[in-house]
């Protein structure tokens, strides 16, 4: 069936709209990030503590599998992108990867728990088979889920709200794997370190996590008229000038590689620096929180400082603020404080980098005519892959080169596991710093959304 210039243009007003988008769907991009950190935060937070201290892997050993099989299915991502934007269905193009898609992830999800213990040869393959499925079927999601703001709205201030949505339900996500993990595995397994306990709690997320992207299908609309996609090597050819999308998609390379170490190098610190396992919780509370506080005010705060201005002082405060927490390991609630604000002022880019992807698919359509929502966040998936095993991998050779292993850990690891869960977040957050400070595209995108507008009239 045609459509006529005034219902394209009915369609137009409606997806520029704010207030088109309702309150539900608001509400439901937060519960499509607990349900992705339910799967991803249980994996950078616990999967390298679950292969050195209960699968017996090596802990160079595990790191470079985690590279090495998270760059593997990261070029998948890609794969995906340029699916999506050929997908056509009655339930639209990014939905129908959350009805079919979430089930596939939750079985992966429990099936890399349950990786054989010993450290042996097969353990070791189970390991990379896993791993590498649990990351394909995070793509056959993720990247679904990603694209779907950009298509549910063009108004770049409602895709920021959104961003804060998904930054809520990202630190919800985190709160609940943070607080209710250890204590879940000691109950159905009796220890912290129990296998079964590991997989009865893993299993509980994963069904959770299924149920949570259902409601997503069901409560978010698509929007934004389809321009169709350019075909094969165009398709890459057409992002290789998109400046403001590569800034954007390195920034979060970094930004999940520096998400990696805090979160896995937690339970480390914790255990074998503080010499605290009551620390673990808190610890990893405080950062959950930061992104909860952080999803209500990164919006105001760039809005007062605009995108870039607002994420770099966001970094170098947060440079700054690490600095206190080496003369405050004895005094945990003060460490836990300054912890928790370096890391709400840190996590800046962190909450807003999905909606500024979301923007950079503006500029696509302004330089080559063609939208390409699912290649554009098919790379900010892959960033997450990339960027947490990037930094798994740095924290579990840190660990090989601090000397660590887990039934005799000396003076000279722990204070290598203090480096590493301290300084090595500081040096990722100068370097993304670096980055963000070449991003330019706020000042030019109401200029490019008017081209784009007069183009279509």
């Amino acid at each position: 069936m045609s459509i006529s210039p005034a219902m394209s243009q009915e369609i137009v007003e409606v997806a520029d709209d704010p207030r088109a988008v309702r309150r539900r769907e608001r509400a439901a991009f937060a519960l499509g990030d607990i349900a992705s950190n339910l799967t991803w935060t249980t994996i950078s937070s616990y999967l390298l503590f679950f292969y050195t201290d209960v699968a017996s892997i090596a802990a160079a050993t595990a790191g470079t599998l985690m590279l090495v099989a998270r760059l593997l299915d990261a070029f998948f991502d890609p794969a995906v992108g340029m699916v999506l934007d050929r997908t056509t269905t009655r339930w639209g193009r990014a939905r129908p990867y959350l009805l079919f898609g979430a089930p596939l992830l939750s079985v992966l999800t429990v099936l890399t728990f349950v990786t054989p213990g010993g450290g042996t040869l097969g353990a070791i393959s189970w390991a990379y088979v896993t791993f590498i499925l649990v990351g394909l079927a995070y793509s056959l999601v993720n990247v679904p889920y990603g694209a779907l703001m950009a298509m549910t709205t063009r108004d770049s201030g409602m895709r920021m709200k959104l961003a804060g949505f998904r930054a809520f339900g990202i630190g919800l996500g985190l709160i609940i794997v943070s607080t209710a993990t250890q204590p879940l595995i000691a109950l159905f397994g009796g220890s912290t370190t129990s296998r079964t306990g590991f997989a009865w709690t893993v299993g509980i997320y994963a069904v959770v996590g299924m149920a949570l992207f259902w409601v997503v299908f069901a409560s978010v609309k698509e929007r934004v008229p389809h321009t169709p996609a350019a075909r094969g090597k165009a398709s890459l050819r057409t992002l290789v000038g998109n400046r403001p999308w590569l800034t954007v998609v390195v920034f979060s390379v970094l930004s999940f590689a520096r998400l990696g170490i805090i979160t896995g190098g937690a339970v480390y610190f914790a255990l074998h620096t503080l010499h605290n396992p009551g620390a673990i919780s808190l610890i990893l509370l405080a950062f959950s929180l930061s992104a909860v506080i952080g999803s209500l005010v990164t919006a105001p705060v760039l809005r007062r400082f605009g995108h870039r201005r607002g994420i770099l002082y966001g970094l170098l405060a947060s440079i700054a603020l690490t600095v206190p927490l080496f003369y405050l390991q004895d005094d945990l609630l003060a460490f836990t404080v300054v912890f928790f604000l370096l890391n709400i002022v840190g996590g800046f880019g962190f909450v807003a980098a999905p909606a500024l992807i979301a923007d950079t698919v503006e500029w696509q359509e302004w330089r080559s005519g063609h939208r390409n929502e699912g290649l554009l966040f098919s790379a900010y998936s892959m960033s997450t892959k990339i960027g947490a095993a990037l930094g798994s991998a740095l924290l579990a050779w840190g660990l090989a080169a601090a000397g660590y292993t887990p039934d005799n850990v000396t003076a000279r690891a722990s204070d290598g596991i203090m480096l590493l869960f301290l300084v090595l977040p500081a040096i990722i957050a100068a370097l993304q710093a670096v980055c963000i400070a070449r991003y330019k595209l706020e000042a030019q995108l109401p200029q490019i959304k008017l081209e784009i507008a007069q183009r279509r009239r």
